[in-house]
């Protein structure tokens, strides 16, 4: 009986470990594409124009400011994380990132405020930007350094399964709100409520890591007089280049290849936003749970091998992915979205592993929050904007499948050019003996 109520504890840890990280992420990624897929009404709102191109490009302006701020917060809570405690940066990043949006909620318009209304977005905007960069990066070190070393890969995918699990709650919530206030009531006041209704992820995500224990791994003592930020760059640059130029394609493909999806299909297949909005979600569940075969997968035939491929399938098949997904056939859509989650969960699930495995343990979480961040933070921010000038003033249709061969191309040269990848894991050095693990 002890060793039974032994073995429950054990996967009652493991289970909440897992959730602890995948919690943060799916309220950061709830925000974020609240946002992104409410952006007209911000234009409307808070950016009044004459212009409405000028109006929503002024939108997704702010999201990118939040997006760009991440890097700052990658290098906060990176800090925190390794000098202090994973979780303290954790329970810290949760914070600061349901404050603002609840804010947002109930926040007056220009019409109400005039230009102070913009002006208040904007720095909420960039208060989540700097919890955001160290929320992503912070759970995906906490989690695979508490994951049996033979499971790393299937352990990590839970962070970007979570994000997902966010942007598919964030979706479903922007379909039943607006299905059932309508478009009149939407416009006017609606658009609140998916802001308001965070509230309820961040109490379960409060909940749950408050109750987090002492992580395996600690500070090293002998370094704690040593300044880390000028330790992590001089010591560690090539890491976190690596993982910053890995990355170029995250962001880009889960922000254009989803979020700006939705407005694209609208205008291209001629479908209705709900319609977009329901192969989307269909394309999030998708990305999830292939998040997470491509991590166990990973495990099995090598976690950067298939990291590669997942970036391979999206550099040439993005292209005709949009192809499908711009066609009036509904199983066509849902065939296209399938490719693009296909490339994308095969390529995250993976590489949070690989990620943490690069950097040794005393300045992991700083240099994996600021390689991370860096590229999310700037690529992801400005690819909806650029995806759109691109495709609105330019009248490149293709533009979102441009976009994301662009940033799939980096990622791909960059991993295959840098010698920083080969598996090196000073934490559990006796993966080194499994080739397969790692490359």
């Amino acid at each position: 009986m002890g060793r039974g109520m032994s073995g429950q504890q054990g996967q009652l840890s493991s289970a909440r470990v897992v959730l602890a990280g995948a919690i943060g992420n799916a309220i950061e990624f709830y925000d974020f594409t609240v946002y992104a897929f409410l952006a007209g009404y911000f234009a409307a709102h808070f950016f009044p124009s004459t212009d409405p191109v000028a109006g929503l490009l002024a939108s997704y302006a702010t999201l990118a400011v939040g997006m760009i701020m991440r890097p700052v917060g990658g290098l906060v809570l990176g800090l925190v994380g390794d000098r202090l405690s994973r979780r303290y940066a954790l329970q810290l990043s949760i914070v600061l990132i349901a404050v603002p949006t609840l804010i947002i909620g109930v926040l007056p318009t220009y019409q109400t405020i005039g230009v102070l209304a913009p002006i208040l977005l904007i720095a909420l905007r960039m208060i989540q930007g700097l919890s955001v960069g160290g929320e992503y990066s912070s759970s995906i070190v906490y989690i695979v350094e508490h994951a049996p070393p033979q499971r790393r890969g299937l352990w990590g995918s839970f962070s970007p399964m979570g994000a997902f699990g966010g942007l598919f709650l964030g979706t479903a919530v922007c379909i039943i709100v607006g299905d059932f206030l309508g478009a009149e009531t939407m416009a006017a006041w609606g658009w609140r409520i998916p802001f308001i209704a965070s509230i309820v992820l961040t109490v379960v995500g409060l909940a749950v890591r408050m109750g987090l224990g002492v992580e395996r791994t600690r500070p090293d003592d002998s370094s704690l007089s040593e300044n880390l930020l000028v330790r992590a760059f001089r010591d560690h640059w090539r890491e976190m280049l690596a993982i910053a130029l890995a990355n170029t394609s995250t962001g880009v493909v889960t922000f254009v290849g989803f979020a700006y999806a939705v407005p694209w299909m609208v205008q291209m297949a001629g479908v209705t936003r709900q319609h977009a909005l329901g192969i989307n979600l269909y394309g999030l569940v998708a990305v999830a749970l292939l998040s997470l075969a491509g991590g166990a997968l990973g495990d099995r035939l090598g976690r950067l091998r298939v990291s590669m491929s997942g970036l391979a399938i999206l550099l040439a098949c993005a292209w005709p992915a949009f192809h499908l997904m711009q066609s009036p056939n509904t199983f066509s859509q849902m065939l296209g979205i399938s490719i693009i989650a296909l490339g994308q969960g095969f390529f995250v699930g993976p590489m949070c592993a690989c990620m943490v495995a690069l950097v040794n343990p005393s300045v992991r979480t700083t240099v994996v929050s600021i390689g991370y961040s860096l590229p999310v933070g700037v690529f992801g921010g400005l690819a909806p904007m650029v995806t759109e000038y691109f495709f609105a003033r330019l009248g490149i249709q293709m533009a979102p499948a441009l976009v994301i061969m662009a940033g799939a191309f980096v990622s791909l040269v960059s991993i295959l050019a840098m010698a920083s990848w080969p598996y090196n894991d000073p934490t559990h050095p006796e993966e080194r003996l499994n080739p397969a693990a790692a490359q």
